[in-house]
């Protein structure tokens, strides 16, 4: 009996550490909210894939009060600074911007969510590969300040 609670106990060590390492994603950059401070959002990752971009976002209320974030899908986009060129997110065949999640689809998708105290609500948006092949790019998230210097490196293409 005690040889079985011995590796129950280590099993669910194990689990723990596993579990607490999945939970704490690195954060590639972070932006506060130009409209509420206590809001930030945080760039956890950048994929690429068939020429597309995919990047993952947690916007996290480090507020004791609930906040809300909005904005439209189509004013979201990445810049090669580099080549002075703009990508807007990508669209599916109705029109809609693909990225999510999506609280109504008014001009091809808005992101409209309160947040509560100390929680973190996540996004995601899919963007062409910029043709030129910059090492960095800027992305604008309404409402956020920019993040500038992204790198995009060359083992991701």
């Amino acid at each position: 009996m005690l040889n079985i609670l011995k590796k129950s106990f280590l099993l669910s060590m194990f689990l723990f550490v596993i579990f607490s390492f999945s939970l704490t994603a690195d954060i590639i950059q972070s932006q506060e909210s130009n409209q509420n401070e206590e809001i930030v959002a945080e760039l956890i990752n950048l994929r690429i894939s068939n020429n597309i971009i995919t990047l993952k976002f947690k916007i996290r209320n480090k507020s004791t009060k609930a906040g809300k974030i909005n904005f439209y899908y189509k004013d979201c986009f990445i810049i090669d600074e580099k080549n002075q060129k703009k990508y807007y997110i990508l669209k599916d065949s109705e029109g809609k911007y693909i990225g999510g999640p999506c609280s109504s689809y008014s001009d091809g998708g808005r992101f409209e969510y309160w947040i509560s105290p100390q929680k973190v609500k996540s996004l995601w948006v899919k963007l062409p590969l910029p043709t030129d092949n910059p090492e960095t790019i800027s992305i604008t998230l309404p409402g956020f300040l920019p993040f500038d210097g992204v790198k995009i490196s060359s083992d991701k293409k």
